[in-house]
């Protein structure tokens, strides 16, 4: 198959495997959701509705991801964030081609490597890691392109680029930058080895210019409304506080868990590291020293699979890397050599390739595993419906001229798009836990509900609702409760 022929079929392949793996948006599963998920489609939802994110719906990401969310709701509600996401994986396959052939590489061997990564770690899809990842593998290219040119004054207008990108990336969520940042510092210190001064600044000021172009209008934006710090806070102090308060040491239990979380972080270390000490090339120094920082910082962060993916575009440059990306082309001819009886005359499989493809197998066999999910609970039981049927039992019980004033307390967003209504209050799901030492979302749900009295109250049927109680008992009336919901009416004098 010629190389044309591939990439047009792997770019084809896009919508099937999506179709397949991205439970939370594709149609094939449309009662399937997740908690995350289900808060941004909400969120966009109130977007194309006239609403403004944090001012009208609270969640701790960045406005630029929200406004992305929406572009595919308006497109076409969930199934149109599907096809953006179908977009945004093409465009990552895009890159790696251009990744793949700084170091003369077919892209095939690179691409299997990240689908087998990604589609395991993204959790059945819609999240920012992945709404990041093209942006990534851009800024990544040119700074590979850079390194591993040998050039020793590096273009300003790339500077400016990275800026861009890395204000875009700030403003969905900071930390989705780590690799792009490790590598700048990379870039940074070769410049001012050679004593590049001029040109290192030239480059830092472009940066702060293009971080200016994208965090102008986006402040401005929220200015203009009165709501900047909500944003500010939303984006970036909410979730310093969330990291201070919740991280902790995942290698202190569930070890193998994380022994496969870190797999392709040790083997692209292992690549890097004997690539430069082949060739001590600066590219592979580079790429060697951005996988530490990397993985360093990944193992004092929460346990969530979908945060490796942050490391990914490292794994997929080991596997562009590793002996020029033959791994897949050295297995096949081996085993055409086997059945055809010429096994011998292949050379051994390179210790570097092997480690890079036996990490690529396994991660296809559990993205596969982690598929079974959406399919098993959406065709092979009614779990997806039941919960679908679970919230339309109550839900429907509201009237349509009243379901612009419905709020629930410690419930999920799922209860909100299952019902197809719009929360009234910006701090609408799991107010304990969205909580901070800054904001105490909880006290001012309370405040919210003694002096605007919604009129629907949702509750879960646990310990959780018993704390708003006392005012459930002073002013509403209980209209409905099961196993998992309960739902009350304000009793109007």
């Amino acid at each position: 198959m010629s190389k044309r022929k591939q990439k047009l079929l792997m770019g084809l392949s896009v919508i099937p495997v999506m179709l397949v793996f991205s439970g939370f948006t594709s149609p094939l599963y449309p009662h399937y959701t997740g908690l995350d998920s289900s808060i941004f489609l909400i969120i966009a939802r109130g977007i194309v509705s006239g609403k403004v994110p944090y001012r009208d719906l609270f969640d701790h990401k960045g406005p630029v991801f929200f406004w992305m969310e929406a572009l595919g709701y308006y497109l076409g509600g969930r199934t149109g964030v599907f096809f953006l996401q179908c977009l945004l994986l093409g465009l990552d396959l895009f890159f790696i081609d251009r990744i793949s052939a700084l170091f003369h590489t077919d892209m095939p061997v690179p691409a299997a490597a990240f689908a087998a990564v990604f589609l395991t770690l993204f959790e059945h899809g819609n999240l920012t890691e992945e709404f990041s990842m093209p942006l990534i593998l851009c800024g990544l290219y040119f700074e590979l392109r850079f390194l591993s040119s040998g050039e020793e004054r590096h273009p300003p207008a790339a500077g400016f680029l990275y800026g861009l990108i890395l204000g875009l990336i700030a403003f969905i969520r900071i930390n989705n930058a780590a690799v792009l940042c490790a590598l700048l510092l990379s870039i940074a210190v070769c410049l001012a080895a050679k004593g590049q001064w001029g040109n290192l600044f030239a480059n830092i000021g472009m940066g702060i210019l293009g971080l200016f172009a994208v965090s102008l209008p986006v402040c401005l934006y929220f200015y203009r409304r009165g709501i900047l710090y909500d944003m500010l806070y939303g984006t970036f102090l909410h979730n310093m506080l969330y990291a201070r308060d919740n991280t902790h040491y995942p290698l202190r239990s569930a070890a193998l868990y994380f022994l496969f979380l870190f797999l392709p972080g040790i083997s692209a270390f292992l690549v890097f590291l004997d690539k430069w000490r082949k060739e001590k090339k600066r590219v592979y120094l580079s790429l060697l020293t951005a996988t530490v920082l990397t993985y360093g910082m990944l193992a004092y962060t929460n346990v969530y699979k979908h945060y490796f993916l942050l490391a990914l575009p490292l794994f997929m440059t080991a596997a562009a890397v590793s002996e020029e990306g033959t791994a897949l082309s050295e297995l096949t001819d081996r085993l055409k050599g086997l059945f055809r009886g010429k096994g011998k005359e292949k050379p051994p499989l390179s210790r570097a390739a092997a480690l890079v493809l036996i990490v690529t197998v396994l991660y296809a066999g559990t993205s596969a595993v982690y598929a079974c999910a959406p399919i098993y609970k959406t065709y092979l039981s009614d779990i997806s419906y039941n919960e679908y049927a679970g919230v339309r039992a109550s839900s429907d019980l509201i009237p349509e001229e009243e379901r612009d004033s419905v709020i629930g307390f410690e419930i999920l967003a799922n209860y909100y798009y299952h019902a197809d209504i719009l929360p009234c209050y910006k701090y609408f799901t799991l107010q304990g836990w969205m909580s901070t030492d800054k904001v105490d979302v909880s006290r001012e749900f309370l405040r919210y509900l003694y002096e605007e009295h919604p009129l629907w109250i949702v509750t879960g049927a646990d310990e959780k609702g018993k704390v708003i109680l006392g005012i459930l008992e002073e002013s509403y009336a209980p209209v409905y409760s099961d196993e998992n919901y309960c739902l009350y009416r304000y009793r109007e004098e």
